[in-house]
């Protein structure tokens, strides 16, 4: 039996080291986005980060509301789509918390395409 190398797969919910790029500081939860073709070649993926800030994001169309428990998520979330970025897969945490539902990925997903002006 042939086994095959993990690597992170979209959808996937993990704790990335500080994004300093968008002027992060701190450890951040964030959803693998890439296609897992992609994620399985390549040394980075793309990623959307997570902020418990929801007040923020009021009728902001490019950061959508993921419930809390979703992908392993402490706390009610907004997707930052709006900061998508690529990052190195070292700097995620090992495992993933979990994985976010197909209807919160396509949520996800069109904010992106919002924020590009891909609508």
């Amino acid at each position: 039996m042939t086994s095959f190398p993990q690597f992170p797969r979209q959808g996937e919910v993990y704790l990335s080291k500080a994004l300093r790029q968008s002027g992060d500081t701190k450890k951040r939860p964030v959803v693998v986005v890439s296609i897992d073709l992609r994620n399985q070649y390549s040394s980075t993926v793309l990623v959307v980060p997570f902020s418990s800030d929801i007040a923020s994001a009021s009728s902001n169309p490019c950061r959508p509301l993921v419930r809390k428990g979703e992908g392993g998520l402490e706390a009610d979330s907004i997707a930052m789509c709006d900061l998508i970025t690529t990052i190195a897969k070292r700097y995620l945490e090992p495992s993933p918390y979990g994985i976010i539902s197909q209807d919160s990925l396509s949520k996800i997903q069109t904010a992106i395409k919002i924020a590009v002006g891909l609508f």
